[in-house]
This record gives C-alpha cells, sequence and structure tokens, in this order.
C-alpha cells in the first residue's frame, strides 16, 4: 500500500491537558500540503529548499511493509514499551511523565527504557525491547539515520511499533504503524519568516542548532537557511553553532559579536528555554539588545523572555500534547480504529499577541451575557440565538487558549438556562432537547469544540421552535420556507436566502432538510416543475419562456431536471397533454 496523502489531517488539540493541569484550545492550524517530489535530474544545494524534500516530507510517498493487523480488543492490559532518547530536558521529561499517565488511564502497562543520549545505548535497549516481546513499542529516536534500522527490525520482529517525536526517515516510515509528532519543519520555517519580517528582511543572522544527527538538527538548520534563500534574499547567513546547551550558546554568541560585529542582525535559537536566556544575557551584557531573536519550543522560559522583549516569537510545541498524541495513536490502533500514518501537531508561532495566553494569564471570554442569549430564546429570535453563538466562537478564536472547565462551564450554564425556559411554558425537557445524559455526553466527551458550539445552537433552536409551536407561532425555518413558497418561481439560492435571512449558507441548509426532510434543491426543483406542468398545458406556450419564468436562466438544465423529475421530457408532455 502506498501511502500518498495530499491533505493530511492536523491533530486537534481542542480539550488537550496544558503541562500546568489546565487544556488547551489553539486555532488556526491548517493542512500541511505535501508538494510533488523534486525532478531527480536538478542538480541541487543545501540551501534549496527541494535538497531536503525527503526529510521534510519524510513518510508521504512510501509504501509499507508488514504492517500488523490490530486486535480490536482494546488497550487494556497491553505491554507497551516506551524507548526514550534521553532524560535531563524539560520537554523529554514531561513527554515521558506524560506518557506514563495516559497509558496508566489506558491500564496499558508501560516500561521506559532511557537510553541517556547514547545511540549505542538505544541500540541495546531496542535489542533488550525485542527479546520481551511487548504488544507494541513507541520509539523516539535521536538519531535519525539509524532510526530506519530499528524500526526495520522491530517490524521484522512482528511487534507493532509507533514513531513519536523525533522524525523518521522516509525508509522507517514503511515500517510504522503512525508516526506522531511536531512538524518541525513547517514551524522552522514559519520562524525564520517572523524574524525575517522582524528584520525588514536584511542583514546578516546566524543559527544556535540541536544536536547534530537528529531531525531538529536538520529542520532548525536547513529549514531556516532554505526558507530565508527564498524569502528574504537580502539577508545573509553569516554561522551556525551548536546551542541546545546553555554553556555552547553563550560562547557561540560572544564569538559572533567580536566576529561580525553589527553585520549580526538576528539569531535563531534551537530552543527557548536555558540557552536563549543564556543568549539574552550576552546580548544584554554586550549591549547589543537590538539583535532580534526567534526560538524553537515555547516553555514557559521563552514565553517570559517575549513578554520582557528580550524575544520576538517562539513556535508553539507542548509536550504533553505531543506524547498524548502518540498515546491516543496506540489506544486507537488497539481498539480497531483506522489511524492516521503520519499525525502531524498544530503549528502556531507565539508571539508578545499571545504568549500571555500561553502561560495561562489573560485567559478571559469578556462582556459573555448569557442573558442576552435567554432572551432571545423566550422572543422566539432565532437570529439573535444563531449570532450570539457567532459571537462566542469568535471570543475563542481570540483568547487562543482556554481552560477546559470554563468552556465546560459556559456550556452547561447555556443547558441549565434552556431547561428553565423550557420548564416554564411547561415543555418536556427530554422531549425538546433530549435526555441529560445525553446532553452531559456531548458537553464532556466531544473534543471538537466548534461542532459543540454547533450543537449548543441546535439547542436553542430547537428549544425557540418548542415554544413556538406551542403558541402556533412560526418557526425561524418556517417563515424561510414561506418566502420560498411565495417566491419559488424567482432566482433562488441557498447563498440568496442565506444572505438575505443573515444567516450561514451550511446552516441553513441543514434547518432546512431537517424540516422538510430534504434537499433545498430538490424541493425547488420539484415545486417549479408542478407549476411547469400547469403552465405547459396551454396552447403553444414555449418551453424555453416556462423555463425562464421559473427562474431558470438555463433551458437545458430545465429540460434536465424536468425529465427526471416528471420522468418524461417537457416536450413529449406538452404533446401527451396536447391531444
Amino acid at each position: 500500500m502506498t501511502v500518498q496523502q495530499k491533505n493530511p489531517r492536523i491533530q486537534s488539540v481542542s480539550l488537550k491537558r496544558s503541562s500546568e493541569g489546565r487544556y488547551l484550545v489553539l486555532w488556526g492550524a491548517t493542512a500541511k500540503e505535501i508538494p510533488s517530489p523534486p525532478d531527480p535530474n536538478l542538480i541541487l544545494t543545501e540551501d534549496d529548499k527541494a535538497y531536503w524534500y525527503d526529510r521534510e516530507y519524510s513518510g508521504w510517498n512510501v509504501e509499507k511493509v508488514n504492517i500488523p493487523e490490530s486486535p480490536r480488543n482494546g488497550a487494556a492490559g497491553k505491554r507497551v514499551i516506551y524507548l526514550q532518547p534521553g532524560a535531563n530536558h524539560p520537554y523529554m521529561e514531561t513527554y515521558t511523565q506524560t506518557v506514563r499517565e495516559r497509558c496508566a488511564q489506558a491500564d496499558m502497562n508501560l516500561t521506559v527504557f532511557n537510553a541517556q543520549w547514547s545511540a549505542k545505548r538505544f541500540e541495546e535497549y531496542v535489542n533488550e525491547a525485542i527479546a520481551s516481546r511487548p504488544d507494541l513499542i513507541l520509539l523516539n529516536p535521536e538519531d535519525q539515520e539509524r532510526s530506519d534500522t530499528w524500526y526495520r527490525r522491530i517490524n521484522e520482529a512482528g511487534i507493532p511499533v509507533v514513531g513519536g517525536n523525533f522524525l523518521a526517515d522516509n525508509e522507517g516510515h514503511r515500517y510504522l504503524l503512525a508516526w506522531t509528532g511536531p512538524d518541525d519543519w513547517g514551524q522552522s520555517r514559519m520562524l525564520a519568516r517572523h524574524l525575517a519580517d522582524c528584520l525588514g528582511r536584511q542583514g546578516g543572522y546566524a543559527i544556535l542548532q540541536h544536536k547534530k544527527g537528529n531531525s531538529s538538527y536538520y529542520a532548525r538548520t536547513w529549514g531556516v537557511i532554505s526558507e530565508l534563500k527564498d524569502y528574504a534574499p537580502g539577508m545573509t547567513h553569516l554561522a551556525s553553532a551548536p546551542g541546545m546547551e546553555a554553556e555552547d550558546a553563550q560562547r557561540s554568541v560572544e564569538t559572533w559579536l567580536e566576529q561580525y560585529g553589527d553585520k549580526l542582525k538576528g539569531i535563531f535559537c534551537v530552543d527557548d528555554g536555558e540557552a536563549m536566556r543564556a543568549v539574552s544575557a550576552v546580548l544584554m551584557n554586550g549591549g547589543r539588545e537590538d539583535i532580534k531573536c526567534v526560538a524553537a519550543g515555547s516553555s514557559n522560559t521563552g514565553l517570559e523572555l517575549i513578554l520582557e522583549g528580550k524575544l520576538e516569537a517562539t513556535s508553539y510545541q507542548s509536550p504533553v500534547i505531543d506524547a498524548e498524541t502518540a498515546v491516543q495513536s496506540i489506544v486507537d490502533w488497539f481498539d480497531g480504529l483506522s489511524i492516521e500514518p503520519i499525525r502531524y501537531l498544530p503549528r502556531h508561532i507565539v508571539t508578545r499577541r499571545d504568549a500571555a495566553d500561553f502561560l495561562d494569564e489573560g485567559i478571559l471570554i469578556s462582556s459573555l451575557n448569557l442573558e442576552r442569549l435567554y432572551g432571545h430564546i423566550r422572543e422566539y429570535n432565532w437570529k439573535g440565538s444563531y449570532d450570539f453563538f457567532g459571537d462566542l466562537y469568535n471570543r475563542f478564536l481570540t483568547a487562543h487558549v482556554i481552560p477546559t472547565e470554563m468552556f465546560q462551564g459556559i456550556c452547561l450554564e447555556i443547558l441549565t438556562g434552556i431547561i428553565i425556559i423550557l420548564a416554564e411554558d411547561g415543555l418536556s425537557v427530554e422531549e425538546t432537547i433530549g435526555s441529560y445524559d445525553s446532553l452531559a455526553k456531548h458537553i464532556f466527551s466531544r473534543k471538537d469544540i466548534p461542532a459543540v458550539l454547533e450543537w449548543m445552537n441546535d439547542m436553542c433552536q430547537r428549544a425557540i421552535a418548542a415554544k413556538a409551536a406551542k403558541l402556533n407561532r412560526k418557526t425561524a425555518i418556517q417563515e424561510i420556507i414561506e418566502f420560498i413558497d411565495s417566491h419559488y418561481t424567482e432566482p433562488l439560492s441557498l447563498k440568496s436566502l442565506s444572505y438575505q435571512f443573515s444567516i450561514s449558507q451550511a446552516y441553513l441548509g441543514q434547518m432546512f432538510r431537517k424540516e422538510k426532510g430534504e434537499k433545498f434543491n430538490d424541493y425547488l426543483n420539484r415545486k417549479r416543475v408542478e407549476k411547469a406542468k400547469t403552465m405547459l398545458k396551454g396552447e403553444n406556450v414555449p418551453i424555453n419562456k416556462v423555463a425562464r419564468e421559473l427562474g431558470y436562466s438555463d433551458p437545458a438544465y430545465f429540460y434536465k431536471i424536468f425529465k427526471k423529475i416528471a420522468g418524461l421530457s417537457a416536450s413529449s408532455y406538452v404533446k401527451e397533454n396536447s391531444l
């Protein structure tokens, strides 16, 4: 099976825990576009984007080998081994702790092997893991080039293997059930463009690098260089040096300041933690706070540096969400669910505009007036209710990060208000919006927040419809249908109606189908054809004229619709009814 997925799904992080125990909502992530591979006959250099195609888009054009079938009996009781590259780094420590916690919640038996950043020890642990015959292995390989061998050997032993965090090479993807982790290349390119914009796309820049040989080394070095070659040709790459350790970062920046002086305008730092803090100290001590910096990470240290004005931006990358995504893929596979061969985390650049949100500060949905919504329901104002949820969604978009307790609390409060309003008119809650159990399930188990808000709006519309029916008042959709029935001979479409009644086209389509049991176009065409039958019974009535009078600008389309609904052509119908 060759996997060629052009629009991969980006893992939603709605209702995912942060390291502080709160839940996050990250909006605006888009699918990663996978371009076609470059012409193999092209002569490329390392600063060309296409040169790194196989690393950046690894796994998208591979043929899977010997992929085992899921047992389809759940994750509980399964033995899982996590091969960890090393500890002594906040990201890896949090990632591993989260894997432990989520495996425990799924009742899986987890064993962690910590290679302590040694490829030799990692090799030994791969052998030990294979020998122990677990139900699945989660492998996070720092050495990207050697990982192919490790994945293949696990696969050949008949053990399911999932890759996490550090990228695998193309060859390694052949043997994986799935790979999950950050889109390191995509985020590095976004950071590079942000740095260029801060510098007016001019000046020299330098890069503090990850440990050579792992996927982050390539993404955060050559992703930056190749991106700026195209995006900011006026910028010059001055130097690159190791920078994961604070001491290395400090020495490198001190050397660059002496060597390049005012030519150095920007720094791309591989990590926004202690390494970036060391960079900031060197720049301040050297009187070079004019140098613009961006960094990968989004640790609390990096976020604080942004708010202090010492860092321009950092890439959002949560170790908790990273680990949860890997474990969720494992659980899904044991349950027999289809899992994506590649599941990226969303891409996002944190700047001063939203850094406070990610530090769990200022997370507020301001001026939320639920009484306004309740007033709309009591006044049968379906449009006002619809607009309320559109406004609420925009508030969430502005917040970027919210605690799930806040989101769930808002939903529960709205449902409570609906229940009270239904009780005022003696209406049954269960008959109108469903059982209390089903209502709670929608709020607490659904992971797609926009879908929950749409569902909440539907509950309000049901309440309005129930109240209106009791008093023999017209509902919103009934008003629209009456308009259609009176104007069906005019040019009509869901789009034009959505503009006229100030409602989204998609929601109007849903409301119409629920009310009439058929699609809008089918209903409209059926009414027009019934009218056409009456009009065509007269003598010498031109069919083209009938089509135009019924709102069809294209007579050929009218002929097609007429035959489909009436069972015979318009001309045949005229002949039969003129005898």
